[in-house]
């Protein structure tokens, strides 16, 4: 009897343990990626650390300007924002993860994923100060939901540290011509991404100029000078070929010019949207060959029954972004402000392509440091090649046109006459391109000067940072505050001045 209950017993056991398991079985998701591929990670990445062209950023850059209230305006009201960073941050670090299961043959992804921490750290501290970044990320792995906020200067210190990192690991795989999958941008050349690695430290040392004499622990002049002074040991990104650049295509409508229309018929016309007074007033100042390319001569002057006027530098107006929208509106449907030139920008689906670090800002960063005595170098043979590789870039390359433009814009000498003309045509040279970086260029040197008028939604002020995302006052309120505290007497706001801006 009692063998028969043992028997019996053990019966349901079994059926009871093999129930479990059949149920744990079948409450996993399907749908579910486990073990991802670096490369996949890698390839999302990509497509998550490019800022596209012909967005508000572009108005705040004062490129263009927009008439109708209904569409958007440029009026500087933004208040606060969101930490997308973060979101990214997580999968450089499922990244690592990844290619540490693999071992040696995803080993390059774990240098590529230094710059990458710095790219997305660097994105956040420029839009609002100090930020989360040493505790950072721990969630999972330590159960820390409430990180600490880093100063800024502290994460631009980590950050800076993190590209030298990126740069010397990145070296014995240069020299063994290893090759990364999943890259759209670089095709997996590692040379060009160490190019890509050493360009990003040049602009975070410039975004540091205001301190560079007071803070001798961050040795940004230093840091500065080795790297332009050593170009086998640290390359850079100084022709086009070597941009940092979205490429769109016309097989895959998602990944489709973003001035493309979705119905594929190209209005060459739209009074909505004009070039911006700040940029096209540098066009015409200099005569430079590049407004011809970009911009449409005005109405009124197409009717002005001047044969020539196409070639006329006069005929090309912008609008003011300070401008009210009514008077914008007035000023269009008058054909008194250029448009942008169909022709070339909307040439098919692909476009153009949208660049997020390139040449032309390299050589003018180079040229920058030189021109504040950072670094040994001929400030002027910079400068102009930045011209030159952004000339061409839009499409002029006629020689001659260059030479002529070069001539009648010659380099002042280090000066400070120099130094707004490298301001002055970096800014050019980031129409439609590289985000936010004509405005944190004019947040930190005044150049050029923006336009405010009667249209601006901020107390006649240009904003100079984004107040925190209102989540992080329910999920990590005591950190934050004490992070205000510490930078802006408790107040959070677009107009607080961050350590680097001051």
């Amino acid at each position: 009897m009692k063998t028969k209950i043992y028997s019996i017993l053990t019966c349901m056991l079994i059926i009871l343990f093999s129930s479990c398991k059949k149920t744990a079985e079948l409450q996993k998701d399907p749908a579910a990626i486990l073990n991802v591929s670096p490369k996949l990670i890698f390839t999302g990445l990509l497509l998550n650390s490019s800022q596209a062209p012909w967005t508000t950023d572009q108005r705040h850059n004062q490129f263009m300007v927009m008439n109708e209230a209904y569409y958007g305006n440029q009026s500087y009201n933004w208040t606060t924002s969101d930490y997308a960073a973060y979101t990214q941050l997580r999968n450089v670090q499922r990244m690592e993860i990844e290619a540490m299961k693999v071992g040696a043959p995803a080993s390059a992804y774990l240098a590529l994923a230094k710059f990458f921490r710095a790219y997305f750290f660097v994105s956040a501290t420029e839009m609002f100060g100090d930020i989360p970044m040493s505790e950072a990320l721990r969630g999972a792995s330590e159960g820390n939901f409430l990180p600490k906020y880093d100063t800024q200067k502290e994460v631009y210190k980590q950050c800076l540290q993190l590209l030298e990192e990126a740069n010397t690991d990145l070296t014995p795989f240069v020299a063994a011509k290893t090759k990364v999958d999943g890259d759209f941008f670089y095709n997996g050349d590692l040379a060009k991404w160490q190019k890509l690695v050493n360009s990003f430290r040049l602009r975070v040392l410039n975004a540091l100029s205001k301190r560079a004499d007071d803070t001798p622990d961050l040795n940004i002049k230093e840091q500065f000078s080795a790297i332009v002074s050593n170009p086998a040991k640290y390359p850079l990104i100084l022709s086009n070929s070597d941009n940092f650049q979205l490429v769109y295509n016309t097989s895959n409508v998602s990944n489709n010019y973003p001035l493309w229309p979705s119905n594929g018929v190209v209005l060459k016309n739209d009074l909505r949207n004009n070039l911006g007074a700040t940029y096209i007033d540098i066009l015409t100042k200099t005569s430079d060959p590049r407004v011809f390319v970009v911009a449409l001569p005005t109405d009124s002057a197409k009717l002005s029954g001047d044969a020539a006027y196409a070639t006329k530098f006069t005929s090309f107006k912008g609008g003011r972004t300070g401008e009210l929208q009514t008077t914008l509106k007035d000023q269009a449907i008058a054909g008194k402000l250029s448009m942008i030139n169909f022709d070339y920008w909307l040439s098919s689906p692909s476009g153009i392509p949208a660049v997020q670090l390139g040449a032309s800002e390299t050589n003018f960063n180079i040229a920058e440091g030189i021109n504040l005595g950072w670094a040994n170098g001929d400030a002027a043979s910079y400068y102009e090649q930045g011209i030159t590789e952004s000339v061409k870039f839009y499409g002029v390359t006629n020689t001659s046109t260059i030479s002529a433009f070069l001539t009648k814009n010659r380099y002042a000498g280090n000066t400070r006459t120099g130094l707004d003309q490298i301001l002055e045509q970096k800014y050019v040279a980031f129409f439609q391109n590289s985000g936010r970086q004509a405005y944190y260029n004019y947040r930190r040197t005044g150049v050029p000067k923006f336009d405010i008028g009667p249209a601006n939604g901020n107390n006649n002020l240009i904003p100079t940072r984004w107040a925190y995302p209102t989540s992080e006052y329910t999920v990590n309120a005591a950190n934050l505050k004490a992070a205000l505290q510490r930078q802006f007497a408790g107040a959070d706001n677009q107009n607080g001045v961050t350590w680097a801006t001051k």
